[in-house]
């Protein structure tokens, strides 16, 4: 079925003018379903069901997270909670998907006019706008109860679960690569203690659970003309967590001076200046809700996240590049290279980033 044909199978009011492709995302298929004057447009995505498995668990989180955050805007009097949250769009079976004959699920969502996104923050302005959003986000979240979110991928930030998996890989070396890694494995190993604090606090309680979004980099939220946020979008993610979690991805992404893929590592810090920005954005917008805890904790973030992308970089590098897409032989230990060089940098600035993020 095409998109013309699966569109029918929706709640969507007035005429359809046109659909086309929209946006540049890496994992599912989406659709610009333009209509006629009298109809608001819609967004139309094939879900990757390759990428997530538990469609049914990833769509009711979607639906309950984001019909949680248009009851909060109507409560608080946003008039245009629209442009300012995303809807799911029914079927006319009243489902939230529909699977078609070759076995692809498809989803519909209101389509938010006259936005920008930023592919990477370009200045402390929109790295500050865009981490407000995200714990703006966390915040409005927090009086929903996580057991209402199911874990959609088991494990996901869960770092002893991915350096179990390192050592797995390690043993089996299917395509003896552990000799060209001898560096990368000490680090990660002897640097398993700092990286396990947050994971370590979670399991004992002394930082809650939360529903958090996975997934804060920046391109995941939408701006106005006058570069203010207006809504959080790419909810594929959300999930049981911890607030360290966004903290953690969004630092990663948005104040490393490199690339997630550096071949030069000298390119690759932390920018303080760009910290600074991201972490005041958060914690103004979350701190009504972080505990004591939480937030004087949320620098060991910026050392664990760039570690656990290492360590899953490193990992797919000796299994033999079986889950990352690759653009060349050794890329995904340039990636692991690049990324544990971020965490070995927060590890030496740690003192200055835990002091920014309790003095913002």
């Amino acid at each position: 079925m095409n998109a013309e044909e699966i569109i029918q199978n929706f709640q969507i009011n007035g005429s359809i003018t046109s659909i086309k492709p929209y946006g540049g995302g890496h994992i599912n298929d989406t659709f610009h379903v333009a209509c006629a004057s009298d109809s608001p447009d819609f967004l139309l995505q094939k879900v990757n069901g390759y990428v997530f498995k538990n469609i049914e668990g990833l769509m009711n989180n979607i639906a309950v997270v984001s019909a949680h955050l248009r009851k909060k805007l109507r409560e608080q009097g946003v008039a245009d909670v629209d442009r300012r949250s995303l809807e799911l769009i029914k079927t006319k079976q009243d489902a939230f998907y529909i699977k078609d004959e070759e076995g692809h699920f498809w989803r519909v969502f209101n389509f938010i006019e006259g936005n920008k996104v930023y592919d990477g923050a370009p200045n402390t302005e929109i790295a500050f706008e865009g981490a407000r959003m995200f714990g703006r986000f966390l915040q409005q979240l927090a009086d929903l109860d996580p057991g209402k979110v199911v874990e959609t991928i088991p494990n996901f930030h869960n770092i002893k679960f991915r350096l179990d998996n390192l050592e797995k890989a390690i043993k089996e070396d299917p395509v003896g690569r552990v000799r060209q890694a001898i560096n990368e494995i000490k680090y990660a190993r002897d640097s398993f203690e700092v990286m396990s604090v947050i994971q370590n606090l979670g399991e004992s309680g002394a930082i809650p659970s939360r529903i958090v979004h996975n997934d804060t980099k920046v391109n995941n939220v939408l701006f106005d003309k006058e570069n203010k946020g207006l809504c959080v979008i790419d909810l594929d993610t959300i999930m049981p967590g911890y607030a360290h979690y966004d903290f953690g991805d969004g630092v990663r992404t948005c104040a490393n001076t490199g690339k997630e893929d550096d071949v030069d590592l000298k390119n690759i810090s932390y920018d303080l200046e760009m910290y600074r920005a991201f972490s005041a954005g958060y914690v103004d917008a979350a701190s009504s809700i972080l505990t004591k805890t939480e937030h004087i904790t949320l620098a060991n973030a910026a050392l664990l996240f760039p570690f656990i992308m290492g360590v899953r970089f490193l990992t797919d590098y000796i299994a033999g590049d079986v889950y990352y897409k690759i653009g060349y032989e050794d890329h995904n230990i340039v990636r692991a290279r690049a990324q544990l060089k971020l965490a070995a940098d927060g590890e030496a600035k740690f003192k200055e980033l835990e002091r920014i993020v309790k003095n913002v």
